[in-house]
Order: structure tokens, then sequence, then C-alpha cells
């Protein structure tokens, strides 16, 4: 299932994208595949699966006894933290700049 241009263009828009004739294209068709798939998905009878909020075996916060209790673990101290950064500027992590 191709999506329309029109749809594609407007999304590209949306996220300040700029696009070649190729590339609207050829995201058509992925973008278009994608969207298919969460159709078919949308058919799949999940009357029995009870709904979960996460997928591996992740603690919950409450349960039937009230609230977990909230106990501070020791962590990373500060250099033992940037010992693994790649770079490191003033202190901190150095990350490259994104923002103009």
């Amino acid at each position: 299932m191709d999506l329309d241009l029109d749809r594609i263009r407007h999304v590209a828009q949306l996220a300040e994208l700029s696009l070649s004739e190729e590339e609207e294209r050829r995201f058509a068709g992925e973008v278009g595949r994608i969207v298919s798939f969460f159709a078919e998905l949308d058919g799949i009878d999940t009357t029995d699966v009870p709904p979960t909020a996460h997928v591996a075996g992740i603690e919950p916060v409450r349960s039937e006894e009230g609230w977990r209790e909230d106990v501070v673990k020791p962590g990373l101290d500060h250099d033992e933290a940037l010992a693994a950064a790649p770079r490191v500027e003033h202190g901190g992590f150095a990350v490259p700049t994104f923002v103009e």
C-alpha cells in the first residue's frame, strides 16, 4: 500500500524535511508498508490477552499492599560516570551541538 504523495509532503513539511521527488516516492511505499503492517495488527484478536505496561518483567510501582518503599541506592560517583565518556568538557559529558 503506497501512501499518496500529498500525505508524504505534508508530513515532510511538518518535520521540516526537504525531500526530492525520488525520496517522496520511496517514502510513500515504505511508510505505506508500515501503515499496512499496523492495519494487519489491528485485525488480531487480543480479547484474551491481558494489558501490559512493559514487555519485560519490571516490578510494579504499586501493588495490592500499596506503594513500594522508596529506597535510596548508591549510584556512580561523578568521576566514575565520566570515566566511560568518549569526551569530557567542563566537568561533564561533551555532546555535539544540535541547537543553533
